[in-house]
């Protein structure tokens, strides 16, 4: 099964993802925006780190999810591999990520610097959630 898609983008870079549930797609999604930076197909994590997240709105939520990892990431010297996310409701998470040292892992392509609101979207339907996000790079 397709974890995420890499969407074409003018500037940025961005993915899509599905999942049946919020907590698979923010899953997804993190992955994804890891797996653009670091080669994860091989990798194991060694260390975890952990964070909650509480947000306003379920957008605000997956951008904050998002944001936190990469600011976890660029202080820790950190390739996420491996991401647990167990939401309260829309608005709350709790979020594991598993992972190596970054400058021991592969990179695949340029940093990621931030994570937008533009042309997010994020929807629940009657086959699951949806989610699309650009990235700053």
């Amino acid at each position: 099964m397709e974890r995420y898609r890499v969407l074409s983008h003018t500037a940025d870079t961005g993915i899509e993802a599905s999942a049946a549930t919020l907590n698979q797609l923010i899953e997804r999604l993190a992955f994804g925006m890891f797996d653009l930076m670091f080669d994860l197909d091989s990798l194991e994590p060694v260390e975890w780190l952990t964070t909650s997240i509480e947000a306003s709105t379920v957008d605000d939520l997956v951008v904050d999810v998002l944001s936190e990892l990469l600011y976890l990431s660029e202080v820790n010297d950190f390739a996420a591999c491996a991401i647990v996310v167990e939401t309260d409701g829309h608005t709350n998470a709790r979020v594991r990520a598993g992972g190596i040292p970054a400058r021991e892992a592969e990179l695949r392509g340029p940093p990621i610097k931030a994570v937008t609101y533009h042309q997010l979207a994020i929807s629940e339907s009657d086959d699951g959630w949806h989610g699309r996000v650009i990235f700053d790079v």
